[in-house]
């Protein structure tokens, strides 16, 4: 029997185990991080979010696909800070509350930038005139909307002067000259005499994929992978060097001579 014969260092191979180990349980508890950043990013709804002031949620300056709401825009709070165009007095017929279908009371605050802003005052009950718009600089609170579509408005009919069918930027730009944002918003404080209206639409939270932090999770796993697959070669390696996996090494017991069995006696 073979006993100088070296056996797999295990010393070696524990430690050698125990750094991979390690380091696959810190690269995995890293990509599982990353991917809990990174899988969904859920932001409150709106009407959660702290009051913004109104240029930073809406540009009033911007076209195209910049000037639509984002899902998380719609609904937030804010302030509209600025002066009531006194050309723009408009009441919105035809709107319900409780009920009851009345009018809703419109103007437009002129921001400091000179664009305005679409502001819903308030609601009025049917015949009652709603009362008069506001002088000199004003701090309007209240929740941003989407603008409407002509599909809302319940009528094509001609109105009086004074009178719109529906609350949306391209009917206010031909009446002012200066941009207008493609939104408004409703006064959730509204003056004597107006009744508050509730949003349309309070908004609601998003979800979104950020792919930097899911590429960074994949990464982190991937190098713990490759830790597995080091450790494992590491291994296979130790072992070919002892001997232990060498099909041509002789096994325990086996006699070192070529015969393999003394056969000298034999005739």
């Amino acid at each position: 029997m073979d006993s100088d014969r070296p056996g797999v260092p295990k010393g070696r191979v524990a430690v050698l185990t125990a750094v991979a180990l390690a380091v696959v349980l810190v690269c995995s508890a890293l990509g599982v991080w990353q991917w809990q950043r990174g899988n969904v990013v859920i932001t409150e709804p709106p009407a959660r979010q702290p009051v913004a002031p109104i240029s930073e949620i809406v540009d009033a300056g911007a076209t195209g696909a910049a000037s639509v709401l984002s899902s998380d825009e719609v609904g937030h709070r804010v302030e509209v800070a600025g002066t009531f165009d006194p050309a723009v007095d408009l009441l919105v017929p035809g709107r319900a509350l409780d009920g009851v279908v009345g009018s809703w009371a419109l103007g437009v605050v002129v921001l400091a930038d000179g664009s305005g802003v679409p502001v819903v005052r308030g609601w009025v009950p049917p015949g009652t005139a709603a009362p008069a718009l506001p002088t000199g600089p004003v701090d309007v609170a209240g929740v941003v909307q989407p603008p409407e579509a002509s599909d809302v408005a319940p009528s094509t009919a001609a109105l009086p002067a004074g009178q719109t069918w529906i609350v949306s930027a391209a009917d206010l730009v031909n009446r002012v000259d200066y941009p207008v944002a493609n939104a408004y918003v409703t006064d959730t404080a509204p003056a004597a005499g107006l009744r508050a209206v509730p949003p349309a639409d309070p908004g609601q939270a998003t979800r979104r994929l950020d792919w930097r932090n899911l590429a960074y999770a994949a990464q982190w796993w991937v190098f713990a992978l490759f830790a597995v697959v080091i450790w494992f070669r590491a291994v296979r390696d130790e072992r070919r060097e002892s001997g232990e996996d060498d099909p041509a090494a002789p096994a325990d017991g086996a006699d070192d001579g070529a015969g393999g069995r003394d056969m000298s006696g034999a005739r």
